[in-house]
This record gives C-alpha cells, sequence and structure tokens, in this order.
C-alpha cells in the first residue's frame, strides 16, 4: 500500500517534470510574459498604496494637504514643477530630488509607473475633469469635441463666451440651481471646486464639433 503511494507520487513528479520540459521547449511564453497589464484603475490603486508606505513622511500623497517636509512637493502639484509622463523615468533614475535628505530608494519599474500613475490621477485638472464626468456629462458636453445630450445644457468649452470661468466659483461654492430647467441641485467641497475650475479653464475656447 505504502509502495503503490510512493510510485504514485513519483510518477506525478515525473509527469511534471516531462511536461515542463515539454512547455520550455515549445517557446511557450511564461507567466511573466502573459499576464496582462493590469487595468488603469488598479494601477492607480497600487500606486496610492505605494505612496502612502513610501513617501507620506515627507510628501502629501493625497489629492490635498501640505507635505510634512517642507521642502518636499505635495503630489497634488507636482504639474506645477514637471511633466507628469516623466515622473516614471525619474523615479527610476532618482534624479533630481527636491530636498536634499530625500533617502535612496530601491524601485522597480513597475512599481515607479504604478507611483507614476497615482500622481498623474491627483493632478488638478485630471481630478476637475473626472468630477465633471461623473456630474455633468449626462447633460452637458464636457470635453473639446463632445455634444451635449440636453438641447439646454450648453457645451463647457463655450462657457467662457458667456462667464469670465473665475466668476463661476462662487456659483458652484453656492450650489448652482440655474443652468438647464432640470439640472439638479450640487454642492463641492472647495478643493473639488477648484479642481473642476482649472480643468475647465483648459478646455475653453476649442472648437465645437456641432
Amino acid at each position: 500500500m505504502i509502495i503503490n503511494r510512493i510510485r504514485w507520487h513519483w510518477n506525478m513528479i515525473v509527469l511534471f517534470i516531462i511536461s515542463l520540459g515539454v512547455f520550455l521547449a515549445s517557446g511557450t511564453k511564461g507567466p511573466a510574459q502573459t499576464l496582462k497589464q493590469p487595468s488603469q484603475e488598479r494601477q492607480v490603486i497600487w500606486g496610492q498604496l505605494l505612496a502612502r508606505d513610501n513617501c507620506a513622511r515627507c510628501h502629501a500623497t493625497d489629492i490635498e494637504g501640505e507635505s510634512p517636509h517642507k521642502k518636499a512637493p505635495p503630489f497634488w502639484e507636482m504639474s506645477t514643477r514637471r511633466d507628469v509622463d516623466t515622473i516614471a523615468d525619474m523615479l527610476v533614475n532618482q534624479a533630481s530630488p527636491k530636498h536634499s535628505d530625500m533617502p535612496k530608494f530601491r524601485i522597480t519599474r513597475t512599481q515607479a509607473q504604478y507611483l507614476a500613475e497615482w500622481i498623474a490621477w491627483l493632478q488638478p485638472v485630471a481630478h476637475g475633469k473626472r468630477l465633471v464626468e461623473a456630474n455633468c456629462s449626462r447633460c452637458h458636453a464636457i470635453d473639446r469635441n463632445d455634444n451635449s445630450n440636453h438641447p439646454d445644457a450648453p457645451a463647457f468649452r463655450t462657457l467662457s463666451k458667456f462667464y469670465p470661468i473665475d466668476a463661476l466659483e462662487e456659483s458652484f461654492a453656492e450650489g448652482i440651481v440655474t443652468g438647464h430647467p432640470d439640472m439638479p441641485i450640487f454642492q463641492m467641497t472647495e478643493v473639488q471646486l477648484i479642481d473642476v475650475i482649472t480643468y475647465l479653464e483648459t478646455i475653453q475656447n476649442t472648437p465645437a464639433s456641432e
């Protein structure tokens, strides 16, 4: 009985080794090559976790707040200092730290990319766009070339023709109750408000597609 069990386990081991050899000889890509790239949402989440675990001692790593270290820039304003598309390379190369006592660290290219995705996600224009997509796109055109779904809802890229964009800040802060007749009432936090205005400023005076 025991001998039979030993033989069975041995046969399984031999079969596994043979199968592995055939697999490698066939030239089929291994698991690391066949894994799909994680979704952007998942990359952002992993980048957030990496930032909180490794960077929060010095930097503000969330969507608002000041950095604990006075010379460490908050992550949410990184785009005012550099092109966020270059951040992954900067992290890998550990180039130009903004505060002299920034510690040396090890980081993989993948980790750097996830951190860069998180930093890009935090930037005011990106945050403002997400807010208008979530709250306004059902009726309004919110991009440079899309069309409004509601006939009475102006395209956001044309707002500067009717109002100074910075004057919208007070209306948003008080809770907009005008616009088109069935426009819902909503309010925003100060950070949300600033980021929405920042986004709206980037799309003004762009060609309409209608």
